[in-house]
């Protein structure tokens, strides 16, 4: 059995999500900026599931901050009426309600047919899957009105009462539904839920310090745990050796205590009691368990060898707070995997058909490499024996994770005002005419560790110049008026190359991110060969010609206003004129927009000093077109970053004045 969706209402900033996992792997790994809703998925799992005999902690500040407004209408209509009954009606019809919406698909495996059985709602041949429904809503909207009218002060409104008094008046209610959610039957209680799904949550926040002070978050006490609830069970002769060893060295140690506090107990009988009663006889046991061995005693340590005299290695051990928290991080995680299996394994009865994993961003202080390793040996490590099948939600906010994912397991969150959209890389839309894009798009994904997922906005950019100068430019348009936050939000560059912008169009469009794409004007003549743009007839730039602003003719292209270079979240920035001239390419725009500066300065320049000097001898307006093509386009950039005072080219700081200005998401 498998968990295939997860639908979440009104859940903190899950105002409306519905979450298919991957279906082919074992994990399906959640991606976004910070507070984005990644988290609030696991912890509405956790939250809404629990056990059956379990009061959920949800607290009032977990219902969507949207559906506060469905409070103050309810107490606005209730001032507006009189009769009891219809009052209570009101509250019942109004009254908000958290849901969560769990899909199963299963085989033909008897435990998964006796779970499923309880769950079915069609019996349609070849249905293979089950609704189950949880909503934490109002239970008795008499009561509430009772006890709101009978609060002590008058002016608390509805919202403020119910801060406090949350859980007193909302409870879970447990359904069966129909596949399309038109039929909906309620359930006794929510004891189906034991047998169907279990919940773990390794969280973000993992204490991993080998600090004295804190030995209830160390290493030693996850290995106890591991001792007693895996190794009990998968060697119980093994266990039992430990146990009777540490009984014996318990009874050795009593004899050596006799002695050792012989005069002490003499001497207090020596003090003697009142008469009739017998003198105190003092004895002192030790007391061992593996519990406390391991809590208190047990210590982690590190081996590791070095060439001693002679060259002969030699074996020496560090303790555990000297390791790095990178392997701590891993050990930690893996000791979890194991809790939650050996868990599983002792459970008496039914097993749970489906354990749901939640991991925090598992990257924390693992290097590059690890990351990458990690992603695929997370089913090795979540292999049982029982029967159950492990599935993973994992958040993250390591690229190097992510493209080593592919597509299909990824679900991109984004917020958009008080409320989560998500986005399912596996259903991205890609056209017809183009069967090899999605594959350009994953190894580009791979070969970049792109960061374009965890990004406030984007800068597509076109050639290794604009890579390298980017940065000091957004640095120098952030202090124009009205550019400001360029400098404080996090901007993901990308360079995709001219003949290649067009090709991110569908995953662009699909995450929603505020794009700018920065290219070049690639003016062609009536031969389709290189040319000024003074002489061009056309552009051989794809991006241009196809997407935006789709023109080809140079004349129009030099025509087109803010509004013909912007496309819903994207707008694209070419070379315009600038002092009277237009650049084909960003050396030439720069040369053109930096007459002043390059006379002055050329002298500061290393590598391009003599090539520019030459063309500021000759005119170097009249020499932009040439000079442009035999500068060697690194040094020229390089050149740049050592000697800054130079001007922005009018078309970038356009679209960057464009990305600043426009909202981030």
């Amino acid at each position: 059995m498998r968990l295939e969706n997860v639908s979440i209402r009104n859940f903190r900033l899950l105002r409306r999500v519905s979450i298919d996992l991957a279906q082919d792997k074992t994990t399906t790994i959640f991606v976004g900026p910070n507070n984005s809703g990644k988290t609030s998925v696991m912890e509405a799992l956790q939250l809404f599931i629990g056990f059956a005999n379990e009061t959920p902690k949800i607290s009032f500040h977990d219902l969507s901050q949207l559906r506060h407004r469905d409070l103050r209408r309810i107490e606005v209509l209730l001032a507006a009426e009189g009769d009891p009954e219809k009052r209570t009606a009101i509250l019942k019809r109004f009254a908000p309600r958290m849901r969560l919406d769990l899909t199963f698909a299963y085989d033909e495996d008897q435990a998964d047919l006796v779970a499923a059985t309880q769950l079915l709602m069609d019996l349609t041949p070849g249905t293979s899957k089950v609704r189950m429904r949880i909503d934490y809503t109002l239970e008795n909207a008499k009561n509430l009105l009772d006890e709101f009218e009978a609060r002590p002060r008058k002016d608390l409104s509805l919202c403020e009462y119910l801060k406090d008094t949350f859980r007193d008046h909302f409870k879970r209610i447990f359904f069966k539904v129909s596949l399309d959610g038109k039929e909906v039957e309620k359930l006794d209680d929510g004891g189906l839920l034991k047998s169907l799904l279990r919940i773990d949550i390794v969280p973000a926040q993992r204490h991993v310090d080998d600090d004295e002070g804190i030995r209830s978050a160390k290493l030693s006490k996850l290995l106890h745990d591991h001792y007693q609830r895996f190794y009990q069970l998968d060697d119980a002769a093994g266990y039992q050796a430990i146990e009777d060893a540490l009984t014996q060295s318990a009874d050795d140690l009593t004899d050596k205590y006799g002695k050792a506090f012989g005069r002490l107990t003499t001497r207090l009988q020596s003090f003697g009691y009142p008469p009739g009663q017998k003198a105190p006889d003092l004895r002192v046991r030790a007391e061992l368990s593996a519990e406390t061995i391991y809590r208190d005693n047990a210590r982690i340590y590190y081996a590791s060898e070095h060439a001693g005299k002679g060259g002969v290695m030699e074996e020496f051990e560090l303790p555990e707070k000297y390791n790095g928290l990178g392997y701590k991080n891993l050990i930690y995680i893996v000791l979890q995997f194991e809790s939650f299996r050996a868990a599983i394994e002792a459970t008496q009865g039914d097993k749970p058909r489906v354990h749901i994993i939640g991991i925090e961003e598992p990257e924390a202080h693992l290097h590059p490499q690890m990351q990458t390793v990690f992603i695929s040996e997370i089913s090795k490590a979540l292999e049982t024996d029982g029967g159950t099948t492990a599935q993973v939600l994992m958040s993250t906010h390591s690229s190097h994770m992510i493209a080593h994912s592919e597509f299909e397991p990824v679900r991109y969150f984004r917020r958009v005002g008080r409320q989560v959209i998500m986005q399912d890389l596996s259903k991205l839309p890609l056209p017809e005419n183009d069967p090899d894009l999605l594959g350009f798009l994953r190894r580009y994904i791979r070969l970049t560790h792109c960061d374009l997922f965890f990004a406030d906005k984007a800068i597509f950019i076109e050639g290794q110049v604009e890579r390298l100068l980017l940065p000091m430019m957004i640095e120098e348009q952030a202090k124009v008026a009205g550019c400001e936050t360029l400098s404080s939000q996090y901007i993901s560059i990308s360079e995709v190359g001219g003949a290649y912008a067009h090709k991110f169009k569908p995953i662009i469009e699909f995450l929603g991110i505020p794009s700018l794409i920065i290219t070049d004007l690639d003016s062609v003549d009536d031969n389709n060969e290189k040319c000024p743009v003074a002489e061009g007839k056309g552009t051989s730039n794809v991006c241009l010609r196809s997407w935006i602003p789709a023109k080809a003719n140079i004349d129009e292209l030099m025509a087109c206003n803010d509004a013909e270079k912007t496309q819903g979240c994207i707008r694209i920035a070419y070379q315009v004129s600038q002092n009277g001239q237009c650049g084909r390419s960003f050396e030439e725009a720069f040369i053109y927009a930096n007459v002043p500066w390059l006379t002055a300065n050329h002298a500061k320049l290393s590598t391009t000093k003599a090539a520019i000097k030459k063309a500021v001898d000759a005119g170097i307006v009249a020499e932009a077109w040439t000079l442009s093509a035999k500068l060697a386009k690194v040094d020229f950039a390089l050149d740049l970053i050592n000697s800054p005072g130079w001007v922005i080219p009018l078309y970038i700081q356009q679209g960057l004045k464009w990305l600043a200005e426009h909202p981030a998401r």
